[in-house]
């Protein structure tokens, strides 16, 4: 797939204008950034649908991120993140991961995807 090399493969749909759906792909090594510097908090819930494990955790605006939890291929969980927090998903294998995002809340939220610290 041409467009693979692109930093982020990610489709946002605003559904009924209360939240917003995403299939998410993070590269190996990556790390994807959602939110930060935001007025609300926000919701995510997520489930891995690939086949590598990820790790998710909360940066506030101040100090050290916190990590939620890994969450295996299947795993899911929802996360309240607080204003100005962000969401972290870091990928720390060698292959693509996959997973579906549902946010709700504060959706003007900023997304990146980074080399992995």
């Amino acid at each position: 797939m041409k467009n693979y090399l692109k930093m982020i493969v990610l489709a946002f749909a605003l559904v009924g204008c209360s939240r917003l759906i995403s299939d998410l792909t993070v590269r190996p090594g990556k790390q994807f950034r959602l939110g930060g510097n935001q007025n609300g908090a926000f919701t995510m819930q997520l489930k891995n649908t690939g086949q590598v494990p990820v790790t998710v955790s909360e940066q506030p605006s101040y100090g050290e991120a916190l990590v939620l939890g890994t969450f295996r291929p299947g795993q899911g969980k929802t996360v309240r993140f607080a204003a100005g927090s962000a969401a972290l998903v870091d990928n720390a294998t060698n292959k693509s991961a996959r997973l579906t995002l549902v946010v709700t809340g504060d959706k003007e939220l900023s997304m990146t995807e980074i080399d992995k610290q």
